[in-house]
């Protein structure tokens, strides 16, 4: 379509929109007006916000190292700040800051203000450790209140929150440690009260005291085997042998000596005569064994009826055996006694085992106690400092990096907006309808239209031409139209300001007074 064609169309349009002044100029004010209360409808809401930064280095931190840890928060902070500050006991807090603790005396009312408090609230997580809170709310004063009070509370409540669970968790160590130390004490007890009551010894000694038992029964029981054997061996001899003695024993010697004698003089002879002087001196010698042989036969013919003498061979036998009975009595009585001093040292054995396993565990018990004690001793220092570094603010942070702006204009779409647009938006909508009708419209209004018809041919166009009489009344209908215009915008502004600056209409008239 070229531009020419373009301009016809808005010129007919516009030729249009004259032949229905009235009906268009009612429905604009219509239009307008309903942009208008739309515009009076929509909540005029206030934005402010803060920034807030999460301050987790410190100065401490690198000197102490891994000495002690400060309070920290979660990874996801911004999840964290928005739990916190959307929970009913900080909101609460705020309620009470800004309207005092007894403004709601309806829960309901209460509650409805906690829901929209928390509509109003905007918490998001920005790049690094920057977090933004944001407030909406439809008067300026109060967003840009309840937002600091927000901030302020929530600081206040998280340093609070630091100090608090550092302070639990040093008491709850310290109650530990006491419980610990008691354990130990008494662990420490049940361990000295064991060893002073059980005094076996070690499984070494005992061991040793075994082996040593061992071989001196084994020594034993070779030594009562000697003894035994020297037992039958003196009781056979003292068998063969006469209680009491008698001369035929002292005959037997002379006898024995006189047979001995008699062959050395039966040798000497061999060789010598008998004038030889050892062969008289051996001749002498049985002289004199004969002589005694006679006196002790004549002795034992005298004292035949007499007492007896005792055989001295049979004493000293009859001594030794006695000698060797009484050994292998007080063998067999070792042999024995150490028989019970092995069984003793094996339940000794067997009690030092039970003992030792009871030490063990007594000791185990004992070294557990002491470390875990130790460790809570440690823990229980790391957890000073904590509390230290928290009450002296060197943990987790949060300081506010951008403050908050006081809201001089509202945020999205303002009044103003509805009511310049409630005007324009009804004329272009007018307009827009009247092309609209043109286009679809089956009646012809250019040349070019018949021009495109078959068999017809267009000699000359001619302008509609007015007569004066209905140019007068167009007058009269412009005038009046003017008018209308004038009071439909009177009191489309009149709505406007009053709805603006709260006025009732008695003002705006006086107000509108005071202009003219």
């Amino acid at each position: 379509m070229e531009t020419n064609e373009i301009f016809k169309y808005l010129t007919t349009a516009w030729h249009e929109l004259s032949l229905h002044k009235f009906k268009v100029a009612l429905f604009a004010t219509l239009f307008s007006f309903i942009i208008l209360f739309l515009g009076m409808l929509n909540s005029t809401m206030f934005h402010s916000a803060i920034t807030l930064y999460t301050d987790t280095q410190n100065i401490i931190k690198p000197l102490l190292g891994k000495q002690t840890e400060v309070t920290g928060i979660k990874q996801n902070r911004a999840t964290q700040v928005r739990d916190i500050i959307y929970s009913p006991r900080q909101l609460n807090k705020v309620l009470d800051k800004i309207y005092g603790k007894n403004h709601f005396t309806d829960p309901l009312q209460k509650e409805n203000k906690l829901t929209q408090l928390r509509q109003n609230l905007n918490i998001t997580g920005l790049s690094g450790n920057y977090i933004k809170i944001a407030f909406s709310n439809d008067d300026a004063d109060t967003t840009f209140r309840i937002l600091n009070t927000v901030v302020s509370l929530f600081i206040e409540d998280s340093a609070n929150h630091k100090r608090q669970e550092s302070r639990n968790a040093f008491d709850f160590i310290s109650q530990q440690v006491e419980t610990y130390k008691r354990k130990l004490l008494l662990a420490e007890k049940n361990l000295k009260h064991f060893k002073s009551t059980h005094l076996e010894g070690t499984e070494t000694e005992v061991d040793a005291r075994i082996s040593t038992l061992r071989t001196q029964i084994e020594s034993l029981k070779i030594q009562k085997m000697e003894s035994k054997s020297r037992i039958s061996s003196l009781k056979k001899q003292l068998f063969s042998q006469k209680k009491f003695s008698s001369r035929d024993y002292e005959a037997s010697i002379y006898h024995s000596r006189l047979k001995d004698l008699q062959e050395n003089l039966s040798s000497l002879l061999l060789a010598y005569k008998d004038d030889y002087p050892e062969v008289i001196e051996l001749r002498y010698q049985i002289t004199d064994l004969q002589n005694s042989l006679k006196n002790v036969y004549s002795a034992k013919k005298a004292r035949e009826s007499l007492v007896h003498d005792f055989n001295p061979l049979y004493s000293e036998i009859s001594s030794k055996l006695s000698n060797s009975q009484i050994e292998f009595i007080t063998l067999n009585n070792r042999l024995n006694a150490f028989k019970v001093l092995l069984e003793n040292a094996y339940e000794r054995q067997k009690q030092i085992a039970n003992n030792q396993a009871e030490l063990s565990e007594l000791n185990r018990d004992n070294n557990v106690t002491k470390k875990l004690y130790e460790d809570m001793l440690a823990n229980k220092e790391k957890a000073r400092l904590s509390m230290v570094l928290d009450i002296q603010g060197q943990g987790v942070n949060y300081k506010i990096q951008e403050p908050a702006n006081y809201p001089t204009r509202p945020s999205g779409i303002r009044f103003l907006h509805f009511f310049l647009s409630g005007p324009i938006i009804a004329f272009i909508l007018i307009f827009v309808l009247f092309n609209i009708k043109i286009i679809l419209d089956t009646k012809i209004r250019f040349t070019s239209q018949l021009d495109n018809m078959r068999n017809c041919v267009v000699i000359a166009s001619f302008q509609h031409i007015q007569s004066p009489a209905q140019k007068r009344h167009i007058q009269v209908e412009n005038k009046l139209l003017c008018l209308y215009l004038i009071i439909a915008l009177s009191i489309y502004i009149a709505v406007a300001l009053a709805h603006k600056y709260h006025l009732s209409p008695t003002q705006i008239i006086n107000w509108i007074g005071q202009l003219i």
